[in-house]
C-alpha cells in the first residue's frame, strides 16, 4: 500500500502500461520495427534499474530499514526482493557510486548508460584505491560506454583500473608471472584429465592466440567434413563434433605437435603482435631505465590485435629482448607504413589486422586473429592491395559482402555496414 502523494500512482500507471503492453504484445512485424522494439524495451530496463538504485537510496537516507529490523537498506532490499547476495551487492555499490558521480547517475536515469556498463562502474568505484579519480574520468567513461562493445569497454574500464591503482610495491605483472602454474592431473574415479594453467599477461595471450589459431584448424575441419557429405546444404548441425569438443582436440593436437615437431597449425610466418602508442612504449622504456614516468590511463594502448590487454611495463621488457616490428598509425587508425626493422619482418597482411580488434562488420565480435583479410573496395573494381583498403571480415561476413552487402571507413576511422538496399546497419 502507499500513502497518499507518494510513488503509488506512478507506479500503478506504469504496471498498468506493462499489463496493456504484454496484452497486445510486441512481436516485431519487421526487420526495423525488431529493432526499434529492441532498443525501446532495453531503455526502460536501464531506467527501472536505476529507479530499483535510487528507491534503495532514498530507503538507506532515511533509515526505513529500521523500521523491521534490517541491519542496513541492503539487506532490507535484499529480503524483500529476494535478491541472490551478489545482486544485493552489485545494487548497493550502484548506491554509493550514483552518489560521487552525478554524470553517471544521469546517464544511468536516462537509459543511455547499459545496465552491465553501470554496474562494471560501479565495481570499479569500490575500489577505494582509485574512487578518487573517477569523478573527473566520468565524461571519458560514458564516451567509452557509446563507442564499445561491453566486451571492449570492460578491458578498457580494466585497464584504467589497473592503471590507476598503486596497490604495492610488487607490480601486478611480476605477481602473475611469478605465480605461474601449471598441472595436468588425473581423476582416480573416472580416470579423466583434467589441466589447469596460470599466467602471466605475455606468455598467457601468446598461448591464446597460438591455441586459437589450432582451434580455427578443428573447426574447419569438421566443416571440410560437413561439407564434403552435404554439399552446400551443410549447417551447424552436420558439424561432427562440439565447439567444446573442438577446443579439446585443439589442445590435444597442439600437444602432439609438440611432441613430434611436425607441421604446426601456426603459419610459419605467424608472429605476436602487441599494439602500442608511442607515448605508452616511450614512458614504459624509460621506466625501466630508472625514469620516472607519467602515463594517462585514459590514453594508454598496449594490446594483442584481438584487444587481449596487456601490461605495458611487461611487454616493454619483452620488446627489448625479442624481435619488433614498427607499424605506423594514422589518426583514423588506418596503417599508413609498416617498417622493416632490422630483426622483424612485416608484410600488408599484418597490418590490416592492426586496424580492428574484430571483424569489422556491426556487430560482430568474431576476432581479427580469426579473421580474413579483404578488400574494401574490391580488387575486380580497381581497389588496391594496401593496408589502407583492408579489412578484418569473419568468413561469414566475408562471404555477404560479396552478396550485395558493403562496408566504408570514414575519415573518423569508424566502420559502417549497409545493406543491399542501402540502408545502414547501426
Amino acid at each position: 500500500m502507499f500513502a497518499n502523494g507518494s510513488a503509488g500512482t506512478s507506479l500503478a500507471e506504469v504496471r498498468s502500461g506493462l499489463n496493456e503492453l504484454r496484452l497486445h504484445g510486441v512481436e516485431p512485424a519487421g526487420h526495423k520495427e525488431a529493432v526499434s522494439v529492441i532498443r525501446e524495451l532495453e531503455t526502460m530496463r536501464r531506467q527501472i534499474d536505476a529507479l530499483l538504485v535510487e528507491a534503495q537510496a532514498a530507503i538507506d537516507q532515511r533509515g526505513l530499514h529500521s523500521a523491521d529490523g534490517h541491519a542496513s537498506a541492503k539487506v532490507m532490499v535484499r529480503h524483500v526482493a529476494d535478491l541472490s547476495v551478489s545482486e544485493a551487492k552489485g545494487r548497493e555499490q550502484s548506491v554509493r557510486m550514483r552518489r560521487d558521480l552525478p554524470a553517471i547517475a544521469e546517464a544511468s536515469s536516462t537509459g543511455r548508460l547499459g545496465i552491465a556498463q553501470s554496474r562494471l562502474l560501479a565495481q570499479v568505484h569500490a575500489n577505494v584505491r582509485v574512487r578518487h579519480a573517477m569523478f573527473d574520468t566520468q565524461e571519458w567513461f560514458l564516451r567509452q560506454a557509446a563507442t564499445l562493445n561491453f566486451r571492449d569497454f570492460q578491458q578498457v574500464i580494466r585497464r584504467w583500473e589497473r592503471l590507476v591503482d598503486q596497490d604495492g610495491p610488487t607490480p601486478a605483472c611480476v605477481r602473475t608471472h611469478d605465480t605461474r602454474d601449471a598441472t595436468i592431473r588425473q581423476d582416480p574415479v573416472d580416470l579423466g584429465v583434467q589441466v589447469k594453467a596460470d599466467y602471466g599477461s605475455m606468455q598467457g595471450v601468446s598461448m591464446m592466440e597460438i591455441f586459437e589459431h589450432y582451434v580455427a584448424a578443428e573447426r574447419l575441419a569438421d566443416w571440410e567434413k560437413a561439407r564434403a557429405e552435404h554439399g552446400d546444404d551443410a549447417n551447424t548441425s552436420h558439424l561432427p563434433r562440439s565447439e567444446q569438443q573442438r577446443r579439446a582436440d585443439a589442445l590435444w593436437q597442439l600437444f602432439q605437435d609438440a611432441a613430434g615437431a611436425g607441421t604446426s597449425a601456426v603459419p610459419p610466418e605467424w608472429v605476436h603482435t602487441v599494439v602500442w602508442d608511442s607515448e605508452t612504449y616511450e614512458a614504459m622504456v624509460a621506466t625501466l631505465d630508472g625514469e620516472d614516468a607519467h602515463l594517462d590511463p585514459c590514453a594508454v594502448t598496449c594490446e594483442t590485435v584481438d584487444g587481449n590487454p596487456l601490461d605495458p611495463c611487461e611487454a616493454a621488457a619483452h620488446s627489448l629482448l625479442h624481435k619488433v616490428r614498427r607499424a605506423v598509425v594514422d589518426a583514423a587508425g588506418t596503417v599508413i607504413d609498416q617498417g622493416q626493422a632490422r630483426c622483424f619482418t612485416g608484410s600488408a597482411r599484418h597490418a590490416v589486422k592492426l586496424t580492428s580488434r574484430r571483424c569489422i562488420w556491426s556487430g560482430c565480435l568474431v576476432p581479427t586473429s580469426q579473421c580474413q583479410i579483404d578488400h574494401v573496395q574490391e580488387h575486380c573494381s580497381g581497389g588496391l592491395t594496401n593496408p589502407g583498403n583492408g579489412a578484418p571480415l569473419c568468413g561469414r561476413h566475408n562471404r555477404l559482402k560479396n552478396n550485395g552487402f558493403r562496408v566504408w571507413r570514414d575519415p573518423a576511422g569508424g566502420w559502417h555496414t549497409y545493406r543491399p538496399d542501402g540502408t545502414e546497419i547501426t
